[in-house]
């Protein structure tokens, strides 16, 4: 707890000298104590100031920490609209500083100059003038807060999704206000623990007399607030008056001070922020450091715990010298400064800040000795700032500047020289030495993306020198940067990245040469691996990855080791894991982490010498390439938390988003051993400052040294001048080295797949029923425009697929079949009328000739395969047997499974849902057509986009999503109406739901960008005729893609859209489902809305959406579709009047509680959802109701006088899950039980007869609450 002690002004003498009087002894004895600290440290060497500024850099970690603690219990009690601090600005001009309150250590760069005065701007208007060191003067209004300056400490800012802030940071604002006095504050550039000495001097800057009243209070993370005192002062005009204060910090860590002015009527009041060193902490981190060193050095005597009360060498003096042995004597003097420290010491602060950096000094030196070797490669270079990890690892926001340069020997004083830096404005960037350390690769360029062959990233090889250097002869000259021995090994206008040297001499490298996009970010092209020689020749591509690969690097085995990107039909967030491939492109295998929700990201993995761990960066998926460092032991599993050791522990492992790290963040690891690393480290929460990062050596306790630090740039991807041995050079398989190429190899290539019981894994599912496998493939995004995410289906993925066939399993389980090359690819399991059993949510690329073998579906990696012959393995391959239409079309709903609705299905499903349930009509809407939107919300799919959640990342059990589940199926499977389809029809079907209810046969949006046709003049128009005739009883607000009840087109005949036949009357031609709303059609707003919907499938039919060009050749185009006789006219529902009813909405609750509200207050929305927007269920629309977001809680006073309680609920937001309960005088009455968002609804009708106190419950389901809206619609209460 941190402790503060405040004497008054006038009770500072006695007190001085009663304290000397009693520690003259003391005092020499302190003297004595200070001598031994000044000899040690100069024994030690004393650091330079880069080095120093850094430790207290770093200690600012602490002290935010700190201060982030007591501003949270500050603001609990503090109105928001008293939390910026006001400074009193003298009202006759005199310019004033204003007191920066972060102490002036903690500012890596120095602590900035403010300066504020009253003056006229350029217009004579009274401003505020705010000068900010040397720079230019600013304006502002006074009264008005403004941003004095900022830390680097201090966020500020969202940034790619993130809330990057700091409570402190408003601190650093200030509303300057005209007062009668000025104010000049003295307080030490730096709080010491011990006593502080704190003045002030006023001057009266009137013409009357002027009494000041000041009050002190202390803050810190324990408590508080404590009452320090007050003192008055009394001026006559233009006089002045001083005041001290001495504050006495008793405990490290940070607090504030906050000093509170009144001068007749106006307040005003400043913080200070207060620092006290962690020693405690730094010695909690050389004992960490010894007792590793301790463990690894066989010669060395175990370091057992240390304390005060070891005693000294005789001398007083800790030797010094490289081995345990010394500098646990060394940090046994330490702590025995630390026991003897007394605040009533004169030099106290002093010497506690001594024994912080001699103990930092000694951490620094204990871990700097961890390096065996004499130079290191690092680059100079501005932090990569994207969206993704991904973009940054291959070529987006990479600001340019900086070279590679060497260091030796490598401590923080050490030579730093250039080794390139003259290729141009450019990134340099991806650093890869050969294992001889004597040449190396590196990519350079701007990395556009528009390919123009002038800002594109190519590789480039280096050559250091021929010597060939043992570890500590790695120190050897380099080229001569002027004159660097440098050659460009690929060109084009592509961009190559990420290069590394396979053990056969050949180059791998990743590039977006393959050019498709990143399916959920369009608008880039992703990167996959490719190989060349060492002269850029015989360019062959090893990857297909449909989605993107990166940050490879070679094992000791030969293998590549890499990163890989993909989602299919699984989370978007959450696969970004570890894979691996040998160097010709097959045996591509998952590593770790591919059913994994956090780490999100695992970026730079690095094989740790000697062993078969890797090290790697984990970081999220929303974010820059920074995080927690992490070792990953795939010999202790290959998912979850147990193989995976966090060897920064203060900094969190993130899911989708950076979680907030109070510890700085880390990147670019380089592993010396399995618990130390090099790396780059930035001591900030914001890691796209261009100067903060530097290179440090850490260990598995998170105590880091520095290495080397540029305060004009940042540093980068520190990596050792040292041989290492050659990699295990793996044969190449003779089919797997495809020809030369720059795209994937060709469509007949096939490769060979043994599958030996696809029962393993299938839990549940009886032998026998399993009778073919169906291949499809996911098929990329190629050629395209940028353009960002492309719509290709209502159920949150963004492929196109393509069925490619079947193959036939065994009786045993196995299956043998050649599966098409360079293809991402993937199974399901079928049953014998070819509906889904399991399906595999992540794909394969198989190279051309390559032979592989499974176990089964869903097994795990360490699964044993079964001890017996496969019988498929007695016979050749099988062929994919291809479906009807053939293995090279794919999916299209409109073509595909919209004829087989006409067919059966519309003679019923017509017109409103009233009468029908659902439209399966094939009318138009804003991306899809009415029937597909009705029928999704009734089949079991996988979904992409519920960012981390679990049944998104891992195995699902069989039967899980697919038509064998799928609640349209079943209907069928009962005879619904008498519906009898055809075998191919059932293939069409069952293959539409099982390849997850895709829509969409292709990427091209043509000139219908975001595939939305009600988005121009056309659809504007119609929404306007919408809010003048029909949002009374539809709702305040019409559009919206769920609106398929009213917002579609009939794009065969415009005039039978259902916006215009429904409302119109049937003497006039219409249905007249909404009554009739156009009497005729001379109606001016039928008109407008028939104008409209004609002039937009006029569009359509000359230039059709993808939906409509999948149907060209067919005969679709022309085909006429009969509807079915219309219905008896509705009958008005009866009035909630005749029913002696009454909307919840219109009676006033005794509480309400929401989870979320889009203006933060967090109560429910009145006839609104908790977007304020209209309120919508089940595709429809609804006038009254309540919207809320779970956990939610209304209580409503009934006092008996309601006899019933009804209502419509659901989930109102897509990827939500949600259960509704309603309690009558705390008894339960209705459970909703798990609602899917979107989904379908639940009716409530209960009594309430003599409830005096009705409570509206809506949980989260136990599975989070993001995406949980809800909503009551047509809630009511009713007399009878």
């Amino acid at each position: 707890m941190n402790r503060l002690t405040l004497w008054r002004m006038d009770t500072v003498t006695d007190y001085n000298a009663h304290m000397i009087r009693r520690t003259v002894i003391s005092h020499l004895a302190v003297i004595g104590w200070t001598l031994v600290l000044s000899l040690a440290t100069a024994a030690a060497g004393a650091p330079d100031n880069v080095v120093r500024r850094d430790w207290y850099f770093r200690q600012s970690l602490r002290a935010i920490r700190d201060w982030e603690t007591l501003l949270a219990q500050w603001e609990k009690r503090t109105p928001e609209k008293d939390r910026t601090p006001v400074f009193p600005l003298p009202a006759d001009g005199q310019g004033v500083d204003w007191p920066v309150p972060v102490p002036a250590s903690l500012w890596p760069k120095g602590r900035p100059r403010v300066q504020l005065r009253l003056a006229a701007d350029e217009k004579g208007k009274s401003q505020v003038r705010v000068t900010r060191g040397p720079g230019a003067a600013e304006f502002a209004p006074p009264d008005k807060p403004l941003v004095a300056c900022r830390h680097v400490g201090g966020g500020a800012k969202d940034h790619w999704y993130h809330h990057y802030h700091r409570r402190f940071d408003a601190m650093l604002q200030v509303v300057p206000r005209l007062a009668p006095f000025a104010l000049e504050l003295a307080w030490p550039d730096d709080w010491q623990r011990g006593t502080n000495s704190l003045s002030l001097r006023l001057r009266n800057a009137g013409d009357s007399p002027l009494r000041v009243a000041l009050d002190l209070t202390f803050l810190n993370a324990a408590g508080g607030p404590i009452p320090c005192g007050r003192q008055e002062l009394d001026m006559s005009a233009k006089a002045t008056a001083s005041a001290r204060f001495d504050v006495h910090l008793a405990d490290p860590g940070g607090g504030m001070l906050v000093l509170n002015i009144q001068a007749g009527k106006e307040n005003f009041w400043l913080p200070l922020l207060t620092y006290v060193e962690d020693v405690e902490g730094v010695l909690r981190g050389v004992e960490q450091v010894l007792a590793d060193d301790a463990m690894r050095d066989a010669c060395s005597v175990p370091v057992r715990a240390l304390d005060e009360n070891d005693k000294d060498p005789p001398d007083g003096l800790p030797p010094r010298g490289g081995t345990t042995s010394d500098a646990s004597t060394e940090l046994r003097h330490l702590l025995r400064r630390r026991a003897a420290w007394s605040a009533s010491s004169p030099s106290a602060g002093a010497e506690w800040r001594g024994l912080f950096e001699q103990a930092s000094a000694l951490r620094d030196r204990l871990l700097l000795g961890r390096i065996d070797f004499d130079a290191l490669l690092f680059l100079k270079r501005r932090p990569f700032n994207s969206e993704q990890p991904f973009m940054d690892a291959h070529h987006l926001r990479n600001p340019p500047g900086g070279g590679v340069y060497r260091l030796s020997p490598v401590r923080p004083d050490g030579t730093v020289t250039p080794v390139l830096d003259s290729l141009g404005e450019g990134v340099y960037r991806d650093l890869h030495l050969h294992w001889d350390a004597g040449k190396l690769l590196l990519a350079f360029g701007n990395g556009s993306d528009n390919w123009d062959g002038k800002q594109s990233y190519h590789i480039y090889e280096l050559k250091l020198q021929d010597a060939d250097p043992s570890p500590r002869e790695a120190s050897r000259g380099l080229s001569p940067a002027d004159q660097p021995d440098v050659r460009q090994i690929t060109r084009g206008p592509k961009n190559d990245c990420e290069p590394l040297y396979l053990a056969d001499g050949s180059v791998a490298f990743t590039s977006d040469r393959g050019e498709h996009f990143i399916m959920c970010g369009g608008d880039r092209h992703a990167a996959n691996l490719y190989a060349c020689s060492a002269d850029g020749s015989n360019l062959r591509r090893l990857s297909s990855n449909m989605f993107n690969d990166f940050n490879p690097t070679l094992l000791s085995d030969g293998r590549i080791l890499y990163s890989r990107w993909e989602y299919n039909e699984r989370s978007v967030t959450s696969l970004h894991n570890l894979f691996a491939m040998r160097p010709d492109g097959t045996h591509v295998s998952p590593v770790y982490g591919n059913a994994t929700i956090r780490p999100n990201v695992i970026m730079f993995p690095r094989q740790v010498p000697g062993t078969g761990k890797v090290m790697a960066l984990l970081t999220a998926h929303h974010g820059q390439t920074h995080g927690p460092v992490g070792l990953v032991d795939a010999d202790r599993g290959v998912d979850g938390e147990h193989p995976l050791t966090v060897l920064t522990p203060d900094v969190p492992v993130s899911g989708e988003k950076v979680i907030d790290s109070f510890a700085g963040w880390f990147s670019d690891p380089v592993p010396l051993n399995e618990t130390t690393y090099l790396c780059s480290y930035t001591p900030t929460v914001q890691p796209w400052l261009a100067d903060t990062w530097a290179i440090y050596v850490g260990d598995r306790h998170g105590n880091i040294a520095l290495v080397l630090r540029d305060e004009s740039i940042s540093l980068a991807e520190p990596l050792p001048l040292v041989r290492r041995p050659r990699p295990h050079a793996i044969p190449p398989t003779a089919e797997g080295y495809a020809p030369p190429e720059t795209s994937a190899g060709n469509a007949d290539d096939d490769a060979h797949l043994l599958m030996l019981d696809v029962y393993e894994g299938l839990s549940g599912v009886a032998r026998g029923t399993v009778k073919s496998l169906r291949i499809i493939e996911d098929v990329p995004r190629v050629g395209l425009h940028r353009g960002g995410v492309i719509v290709t289906s209502a159920t949150n993925i963004y492929t196109v697929k393509r069925i490619l066939g079947t193959v036939g399993v065994e009786a045993d389980g196995s299956a043998y079949f050649v599966v098409p090359a360079d293809r991402n690819v993937y199974f399901e399991a079928l049953d014998a009328d070819g509906r889904e059993v399991q399906r595999m949510r992540s794909v394969v690329c198989l190279r051309p000739g390559e032979r592989r073998t499974c176990v089964g579906c869903h097994e795990g990696q360490t699964t044993s395969p079964p001890n017996r012959p496969a019988a498929a393995w007695r016979r050749p391959p099988s062929r994919p047997a291809p479906p009807p239409w053939g293995r090279d079309r794919t999916i299209s709903y409109l073509r595909d499974v919209q004829p087989l609705l006409d067919e059966h299905c519309v003679r019923c499903h017509a017109y409103d849902r009233p009468v029908a349930g659902v439209i399966l009509t094939g009318d138009l809407t804003d991306r899809f057509c009415i029937s597909y939107e009705e029928l999704v919300r009734h089949l079991h799919l996988a979904n992409a986009m519920r960012w981390d959640h679990g049944d998104d990342v891992y195995a699902r059990p069989p039967y899980t999503y697919g038509s064998r589940s799928s609640p349209l199926c079943r209907l069928l499977d009962k005879g619904h109406h008498g519906v009898k389809l055809s075998g191919e029809q059932w293939q069409r079907l069952a293959g539409w739901i099982d390849a997850n209810g895709v829509y969409y046969d292709r990427y091209d949006e043509g000139r219908w960008p975001g595939r939305r046709i009600f988005a121009g003049q056309a659809g504007q128009a119609m929404r306007e005729v919408y809010a003048r005739r029909c949002s009374s009883c539809h709702g305040r607000e019409g559009g919206g893609e769920r609106d398929t009840w009213w917002l579609s087109l009939n794009w065969r005949r415009s005039e039978l859209s259902r916006c215009l036949q429904a409302p119109l009357a049937r003497a006039a031609g219409g249905w007249q489902r909404c009554g009739s709303v156009f009497a005729t059609a001379d109606d001016g707003d039928y008109r407008a809305m028939l104008a409209a919907a004609t002039e937009l499938g006029k569009s359509l039919r000359a230039n059709g959406r993808g939906d409509l060009l999948s149907l060209e050749g067919t005969g679709e185009w022309d085909r006429e579709i009969p509807l079915p006789p219309l219905p008896p006219p509705k009958p008005a529902p009866p009035s909630l009047a005749d029913r002696r009813g009454t909307w919840l909405s219109d009676l006033k609750w005794a509480s309400g509680a929401s989870g979320w509200s889009i203006n933060k207050d967090k109560l429910p929305r009145l006839d609104r959802d908790a977007e304020n927007q209209p309120l919508r269920l089940g595709g429809r629309r609804y006038v009254k109701g309540i919207g809320t977001h779970a956990p939610s809680e209304i209580v409503y006073p009934l006092n008996g006088a309601y006899a019933r309680f009804a209502a419509v609920v659901g989930g109102a937001e897509e990827r939500g899950t949600v259960v509704f309960r309603v309690y009558g005088d705390d008894k339960l009455l209705f459970d909703s039980g798990r609602l899917e968002g979107l989904g379908p609804t639940r009716s409530v009708d209960v009594s309430v007869k003599g409830v005096r106190r009705l409570r509206l419950v809506v949980t989260d389901a136990g599975d989070g609450i993001i995406c949980d809206m809800a909503n009551w619609a047509e809630a009511a209460v009713f007399k009878e």
